[in-house]
């Protein structure tokens, strides 16, 4: 009686084993569509602005190029340098999540030399701001 049951037992468990997907690309991209469509649309930008920080600061704090965004959106968002080079500047694109406060977002990065001549703020492939002038402060 007991092997009678242990082989059922592992009979079911076998015949589950046969029931389970296949799990392959095919069923995956379906989903990275679904989450991209979840996705908050691209904001409306309100102030876009760059700037080099040269003040003096103690130590030897590095010069940094700051890019900053005011946004009309209640999510967060961030930027980051796309990997196409351009002869023109600097090409960043806006991308849902990170920690900015929603409303603002920032980029931060050394600054180069010379300074882009212009900075193209791209979300989903479309062009949202454009800022032409980085300021310098000293």
């Amino acid at each position: 009686m007991r092997a009678a049951a242990a082989l059922a037992s592992l009979g079911m468990l076998a015949g589950c084993q046969c029931h389970w997907p296949h799990t392959s690309d095919e069923q995956i991209e379906p989903d990275r569509v679904a989450d991209a469509e979840a996705a908050p649309a691209c904001p409306a930008v309100t102030s876009a602005k760059a700037w080099v920080n040269r003040m003096p600061t103690i130590g030897s704090e590095p010069t940094r190029m700051i890019v900053m965004l005011d946004v009309d959106s209640k999510d967060s968002w961030f930027m980051a340098p796309l990997d196409m080079p351009s002869a023109t500047g600097l090409i960043l694109e806006l991308k849902p999540g990170g920690a900015a406060v929603p409303g603002t977002v920032a980029y931060r990065q050394m600054a180069p030399a010379p300074l882009p001549d212009g900075i193209r703020i791209l979300c989903r492939g479309s062009e949202i701001a454009t800022v032409s002038d980085v300021m310098i402060v000293q």
